[in-house]
């Protein structure tokens, strides 16, 4: 049996978690944060290989604490990826992510390797969603889009598990494409899921929908990783509606070059575009008329989380519709806590683990983004962000 076969055979990753849990090598200490007001930041050029490869190794040490901060939700995720029904699952996913893209199996790969964390851990993490494994609460993320005249503005809320506190990162990649794109990192998951810009003018975040079901098909984090080397906005849409997909995904999709922003929801089943005008938001759960009859959606994440920071934000965008002109006022909409714990800018508040890692801000007009490190309400005040732009 080959090496990669024996991986994916999940014989031996169980084991590996239960002994990088009970290890002692917290070193906690050595994981990379530069300062209050900037992610850590890796360049990489090379094979899809080399770039899991020096992700991993350079970022090895956030993915271990990430996961030893989720101790008894990675103990679940292991079991889960192999039993019986989810390492079927497991399996159809990765022939199928092998079938249309081969090269982030090998990206994958190479975190693994360079991180020294085993494949089947690293890749239960890419498929977390579609194994019915999400975290005691699932990601959250709220975004706003203004459209005036020629000038079309983002602003989007990264919201995820308080595990990923201090632990994120930001890569830039040349990968073998020549499509070069920044992105920001959750440690131990393909890139693709936080923020990005490409050198064609392509901009990418994406809001969680939840599911009470995942189908067999492309994890929506591999087809969120694959748009990344798209040249154009109908390239995008292509990779993002591939069939079959095996989860529901909402993608803010954008392109300086076109100047123009899309809203764009897929299921399993179906999937719809919008361009919507003037000013628009959308959070965790679905709104088109071919998506909404997706009778799987989480009913109870959207009533909690979803729904509570969407009215929130659509109140307040209504309420100072002629007084919104500068970016700063979008993204004090952003910082609101109104309806905490499930507001707009998350904090984790008691058995609610939710917090807000990063804002977003894009500017079409300029092709660059301006991304603030942590809640916005003390980021935006503070001006603790980077500028990033080809």
């Amino acid at each position: 049996m080959k090496r990669r076969e024996f991986l994916i055979s999940g014989l031996t990753a169980p084991f590996f978690i239960q002994q990088l849990l009970a290890e002692g090598r917290d070193s906690l200490l050595d994981y990379q944060d530069t300062t209050e007001a900037s992610f850590p930041y890796l360049e990489i050029t090379g094979s899809y290989y080399d770039i899991g490869y020096q992700v991993g190794k350079s970022f090895g040490k956030n993915i271990e604490a990430v996961i030893r901060r989720q101790k008894n939700w990675n103990q679940q995720l292991m079991e889960i990826q192999n039993s019986g029904e989810g390492k079927r699952k497991s399996r159809e996913y990765h022939r199928l992510t092998q079938k249309h893209f081969p090269h982030l199996i090998q990206e994958i790969n190479g975190m693994a390797d360079g991180s020294g964390i085993h494949f089947d851990a690293i890749w239960a993490i890419c498929i977390k969603s579609e194994l019915s494994a999400t975290e005691e609460e699932p990601e959250g993320c709220s975004t706003i889009v203004f459209k005036h005249d020629d000038n079309i503005w983002l602003f989007h809320n990264e919201d995820g598990n308080m595990a990923y506190d201090k632990m994120m990162f930001l890569v830039k990649i040349n990968p073998p494409s020549g499509v070069s794109f920044i992105s920001l990192v959750y440690p131990g998951i393909i890139t693709g899921n936080g923020p990005s810009l490409n050198d064609k003018g392509i901009i990418q975040t994406t809001n969680y929908i939840g599911s009470t079901e995942s189908h067999i098909g492309i994890p929506r984090y591999l087809l969120g990783r694959a748009l990344l080397e798209a040249s154009d906005l109908d390239e995008a849409i292509n990779i993002a509606t591939l069939e079959p997909r095996a989860y529901p995904y909402h993608h803010n999709l954008g392109s300086s070059a076109e100047n123009k922003y899309l809203s764009l929801e897929t299921t399993p089943e179906s999937w719809e575009v919008k361009e919507p005008n003037g000013m628009y938001c959308h959070t965790n759960h679905l709104l088109f008329t071919k998506t909404a009859t997706y009778l799987a959606e989480d009913q109870e994440y959207k009533q909690s989380s979803s729904l509570s920071r969407y009215r929130v934000i659509e109140q307040k965008l209504k309420e100072f519709a002629d007084e919104l002109q500068n970016p700063e006022d979008f993204l004090n909409i952003l910082s609101s806590h109104i309806n905490k714990p499930y507001s707009p800018c998350r904090h984790p508040q008691d058995d609610v683990h939710g917090l807000t890692l990063a804002t977003a801000f894009y500017d079409f007009g300029e092709g660059a983004m301006r991304l603030f490190k942590g809640y916005p309400c003390q980021a935006v005040k503070n001006l603790h962000f980077t500028d990033l732009r080809f």
